[in-house]
């Protein structure tokens, strides 16, 4: 129990308003997603999704990482298919998944709390199962000597982990050891996009609704246009038959001095300004998830990113998804395989799909990989995924498609 002398004490207080940026010995990172925003407006997971913007960058993130295909390889390019890994990575990680359903359940909890959290489950030393954690319930913590533990809060206890059992993707980080939750760095920009969403839902629900006003124009009691409390509820019965869902569509009759008024809605140059705000929160959510606009829709204005599809997702997987499947592959290696399986296994996504240009262009590039003995006409067939051919897996080159080994033995002519 800290006391308020302990330095300790005031830190851990000091984390709880604001984000934590590095784990530091004899710390402990709680679970932070999200926080108060200088609008007002407190961000939660839960108000963060509700943006159709944040909904669709972790939907678009997560799923094309989860649909990646993903190998288990040897130092010779095999698929290590007779390794237990291989097994789990490429098609159980758990009795509940599939692997695209795993995949895209870490790669949803880096989006929105920084890390991700998964038990790996042992027989012996071999892994059988990787259990996804909620991050939500995971508390990082570091000893004085740099041990790093987790312990996993289940509802009815607390249990501690050692770094061995857990493995843990984080996004971008500071210390290496803790992931920086977007959500609660993002929380001024998600709140104030949350606060106008509020507002504008607001005004149209009140202010920017048209309204017909009945104006009695007639002679009350006493000669002036005010009505008796007779003729008043008169009034209210008489309106209310013709509010009735029955009576839509049929135009009553005004009588007595009564007549009809429009009052058309308004939108003030304020509440302009307030729409073009909205469509500039939708960019400044892209700049933090770094997803290009015209990719979940955004295409109201001109970009900065490529103008072609094909040069969009290009940039896409250079700058974004290079980078984070980078550092699963790392973190395949460095938490599910041995010292000595890391010299004779690779974990690689295969990113190819992603670059399917146009059908000319496509052709153009096999054409050119086929001829100067790069692929094999068998390898460009499994990349359209057709059938090998027999004698397909020769390397050839352009002195008349002659195979490499020919090409070595033909002796030089005059």
């Amino acid at each position: 129990m800290g006391t308020l002398q302990d330095v300790g004490f005031w830190r851990n207080l000091v984390s709880f308003f604001r984000p934590q940026m590095k784990l530091g010995k004899g710390e402990r990172m709680p679970p932070i997603s999200g926080g108060s925003s200088v609008s007002g407006v407190t961000v939660t997971p839960e108000k963060a999704l509700k943006l159709s913007a944040v909904w669709s960058c972790i939907n678009l993130r997560s799923g094309l990482v989860s649909t990646l295909p993903f190998s288990l390889r040897t130092a010779d390019k095999k698929s290590a298919i007779n390794h237990p890994l291989y097994d789990i990575l490429c098609y159980a990680p758990n009795a509940d998944m599939t692997p695209a359903e795993f995949w895209q359940a870490m790669m949803t909890s880096i989006d929105i709390h920084g890390n991700a959290f998964a038990e790996i489950k042992r027989k012996g030393e071999r892994i059988i199962s990787l259990e996804v954690l909620d991050a939500d319930k995971v508390t990082i913590k570091r000893a004085q000597n740099g041990a790093v533990q987790y312990e996993y809060n289940e509802g009815d206890g607390i249990r501690t982990l050692n770094a061995r059992d857990v493995f843990h993707l984080k996004d971008f980080t500071v210390d290496g050891i803790t992931g920086l939750s977007p959500l609660s760095y993002g929380a001024d920009i998600l709140g104030l996009q949350i606060h106008a969403n509020d507002t504008t839902a607001y005004d149209y629900k009140n202010r920017f609704k048209g309204r017909d006003v009945i104006v009695y124009r007639g002679a009350g009691q006493g000669g002036t246009s005010i009505l008796t409390e007779k003729q008043r509820d008169e009034t209210r019965k008489w309106l209310e038959k013709f509010s009735a869902a029955s009576e839509a569509g049929k135009t009553p009759v005004l009588e007595g001095g009564f007549d009809l008024i429009n009052r058309a809605p308004s939108l003030s140059p304020i509440d302009a300004q307030l729409l073009e705000s909205r469509l500039f929160g939708i960019e400044e959510i892209c700049r933090c998830f770094g997803v290009p606009p015209q990719l979940i829709g955004h295409t109201s204005k001109s970009s900065s990113w490529a103008s072609s599809y094909e040069n969009t997702v290009l940039s896409f997987q250079a700058f974004v998804l290079v980078p984070r499947l980078t550092r699963i592959e790392q973190a395949i290696e460095h938490k599910l395989l041995s010292p000595a399986e890391r010299k004779i296994l690779t974990p690689k996504f295969n990113t190819e799909g992603l670059l399917r240009a146009s059908p000319d262009k496509r052709a153009s590039f096999y054409t050119s990989m086929v001829q100067n003995g790069i692929y094999t006409r068998n390898h460009v067939r499994d990349l359209e995924d057709l059938p090998a051919v027999e004698g397909g897996d020769e390397l050839t080159i352009q002195l008349n498609m002659g195979t490499l080994n020919h090409a070595a033995k033909e002796p030089l002519k005059d």
